[in-house]
């Protein structure tokens, strides 16, 4: 890493150590508390909100390796907070509309969260999106439903894909907007979700981007989302792993410490050989994605694919090693396992992903 990924890694530890409590995790969840204020404000202050963006927007103008650090510190302290669904979404589709300069430096700052709604009951998430947006005489109307948002109960604005005449459109609309109606719901991961249903008026300036561009921001958007969902898997599944190896060296069977019996070091020693070799491949992804390499999009899918396979693995590896204490909801460990099984189909599925990279193989 270079020295300024280097200081961001240690300063973004040193704060999710000291401030993201495990226990009090699960008590705002308990309360339906899925985004703190005080932390969020906090990520703003810091200047996570910002990384991404130019200068000229008020940002810090950093890539995809940054934004990756930050996920796996996410993935490793479970943070319910959604960063990386924020940035992502920001980052490709509204930095890249004219709204930019209005909306952008209110994320950086925290004062909106935006959170993209791309499902649908159809399964036609991103080809074809039943979710329309019509001119009529009065200007603009969105209608349609987006089921399942991830994250969708921490939004204060919602980002919708839609069909219109000239194609795919991405149009923003505040989450409590008269015409939206979202319905709340716990998640296994923590998170919160919504269902929202749209029937609103819609001015110009909230039609963020139309037709070929449209189109293009959907694919950077998916391929910036599967290298962030696979480096928080990556940062989950090390967590995972370093939890398991601390348990056997305490846990003490047969006189001895589990950490002792070498068939318990074998599969430690391969949760550890695959979390290093999907290390290197979420890199790989991040470094092709800066430099805009030709292969950007295989490197992506194969990330996901890796991350999405090797995080289930370890995380039900570590279950089996810590035994019935696991699968309690106080432990953390099951709680690993949860979040990577989220992100396996967020955005884009492990599924999609594998069909995806065997087609550009091609």
């Amino acid at each position: 890493m270079t020295e300024d990924q280097t200081l961001l890694q240690d300063a973004a530890e040193r704060y999710l150590r000291e401030n993201y409590d495990f226990n009090k995790r699960r008590e705002n969840i308990t309360q339906g508390i899925y985004r703190d204020p005080e932390q969020w404000q906090a990520f703003a202050d810091m200047g996570w909100l910002a990384l991404p963006y130019p200068e000229s927007l008020g940002g810090l103008e950093m890539g995809s390796r940054e934004l990756a650090i930050l996920a796996e510190l996410c993935g490793r302290y479970l943070v319910t907070e959604p960063l990386i669904d924020s940035l992502a979404i920001t980052s490709k589709v509204i930095a890249a509309s004219d709204q930019a300069p209005d909306l952008v430096p209110a994320i950086a700052a925290g004062e909106i969260v935006p959170i993209a709604c791309i499902d649908e009951m159809a399964g036609s998430r991103s080809v074809a999106p039943a979710t329309r947006l019509e001119r009529v005489e009065s200007g603009w109307r969105l209608k349609g439903e987006k089921p399942w948002v991830s994250a969708g109960a921490s939004a204060t604005h919602f980002v919708v894909l839609a069909s219109g005449a000239d194609g795919l459109a991405w149009v923003v609309v505040a989450s409590d907007a008269e015409g939206v109606q979202s319905d709340h719901f716990a998640t296994h991961d923590g998170r919160g979700g919504t269902n929202c249903r749209f029937d609103i008026a819609i001015n110009d300036a909230e039609i963020l981007l139309t037709g070929r561009l449209a189109q293009l921001a959907l694919e950077a958007y998916r391929e910036l989302a599967m290298a962030l969902s696979s480096a928080e898997t990556l940062g989950a599944s090390q967590a995972a792993l370093d939890t398991t190896v601390d348990y056997t060296k305490q846990r003490v069977q047969f006189g001895q410490p589990l950490a002792s019996f070498q068939a318990l070091q074998h599969r430690m020693a391969n949760m550890l050989i695959q979390i290093e070799l999907t290390r290197s491949l979420v890199y790989a992804a991040c470094n092709a994605a800066d430099n805009d390499s030709a292969d950007r999009a295989r490197y992506a899918r194969a990330a996901k694919v890796k991350a999405s396979r090797v995080g289930r693995e370890v995380t039900q590896e570590a279950i089996q090693l810590h035994g019935g204490i696991a699968t309690t909801d106080e432990y953390i460990v099951g709680h690993f396992f949860k979040r990577i099984t989220a992100l396996e189909s967020w955005v884009c599925s492990r599924g999609e992903a594998l069909q995806e990279f065997m087609a550009l193989d091609g």
